[in-house]
């Protein structure tokens, strides 16, 4: 044994070598070591998909490869939210066909591996610091299905990969902390929206299935996000050239506009401008009829609070403020009149 590794190292013995050779060295046999011990647990394994132990052998053989020298680098990349979401566009671009997109390895490319690809969250990847990191996405790891990325991946985007593969256990407790408070206000919230009515007005209930209409249009406007969907009748007028070709929109024809306090999400690719909690509805219905004195539009805006779950109608100390009856909303939208009213055009898709 010990003149196998004198001869794969190359080297009779190790007095007077400087320190970094020396650790060098140590760490290279005990790479062969481990090796040896690979063999001797594999012998007479099968083929097939490898057992539990096999699989942590392999991987607590990644241990061993990585170069001591490597462990001693520094990321020069800050911890930031920007640095983090560069990094995750860089694991989108080149790693989730085999870890996923959850980074968890569960593919059918990373399942079906000898040894199958590492759930990046694990406890076992995440002691692994910054600088083992890049050394093993730039070197990759022999024997196992881990190519080296030096050719492709830059030494600035693997470390800004670093950064994202720690933030991944942040993510998760976030992303589980976010689930349970939905899943609590659902459970608090027992409000029936469907019942609430503006006097002389829209009632909720006219609108109801609004959630899955199809969108016309988004728009974001100061710090809100916004969807502007439409009903059946609503999605045909604009599909027939409505209001472009002077024609008004049918009676029967609805809209629904969903406004949300926009928020940057740097854990996505570019960090964009994203959805955050909700802060109201709109709504809007043609009735030329019943609606004679406001461009045949009735008009109305429900104030939603995120804390209890719950919709009320909007009033005057909102933001804009709005009136509680039909005509709320008629005001603005008259310097749009020659369009039936209506601000949003049609989206093309």
């Amino acid at each position: 044994m010990p003149e196998l590794l004198r001869n794969i190292v190359g080297l009779s013995c190790i007095g007077g070598l400087s320190e970094s050779k020396a650790s060098t060295l140590k760490h290279t046999l005990i790479v062969c070591a481990t090796g040896v011990m690979l063999g001797g647990f594999l012998q007479g394994c099968s083929a097939g998909k490898p057992s539990a132990g096999e699989t942590g052998l392999a991987n607590a053989a990644k241990d061993v490869t990585i170069p001591l020298e490597a462990g001693k680098m520094k990321n020069p990349l800050p911890e930031t939210d920007e640095i983090v979401s560069q990094g995750q566009e860089v694991f989108l671009g080149e790693c989730v066909q085999c870890h996923g997109a959850e980074a968890r390895g569960d593919t059918t490319v990373g399942r079906n591996m000898t040894p199958p690809a590492m759930d990046l969250t694990s406890a076992h990847v995440q002691h692994w610091s910054d600088a083992e990191l890049f050394w093993i996405i730039q070197n990759g790891v022999r024997l196992t299905g881990m190519p080296a990325w030096k050719s492709t991946i830059s030494a600035n985007d693997t470390w800004k990969l670093a950064r994202y593969i720690h933030s991944l256990p942040k993510a998760g407790a976030a992303t589980a902390s976010m689930a349970g408070s939905t899943q609590m206000q659902a459970a608090t919230s027992s409000q029936d929206k469907y019942t609430l009515k503006i006097p002389n007005g829209l009632a909720f209930s006219e609108f109801r299935g609004y959630e899955g209409w199809s969108v016309i249009a988004i728009s974001h406007n100061g710090g809100a996000l916004a969807a502007i969907l439409g009903n059946p009748e609503m999605i045909d007028a604009f599909k027939a050239g409505i209001p472009g070709n002077g024609k008004a929109f049918p009676d029967g024809a609805k809209m629904a506009k969903v406004h949300w306090t926009a928020k940057v999400d740097s854990t996505e690719p570019g960090a964009p401008t994203v959805p955050g909690p909700q802060h109201d509805v709109d709504f809007m219905l043609k009735d030329s009829k019943r609606f004679a004195d406001s461009g045949g539009w009735g008009y109305g805006a429900f104030e939603y609070d995120a804390a209890s779950g719950t919709f009320r109608l909007a009033n005057l100390g909102d933001k804009p403020p709005q009136g509680n009856d039909a005509k709320c909303g008629f005001a603005c939208h008259t310097s749009v009149k020659n369009k039936d009213y209506v601000f949003t055009s049609y989206g093309h898709r």
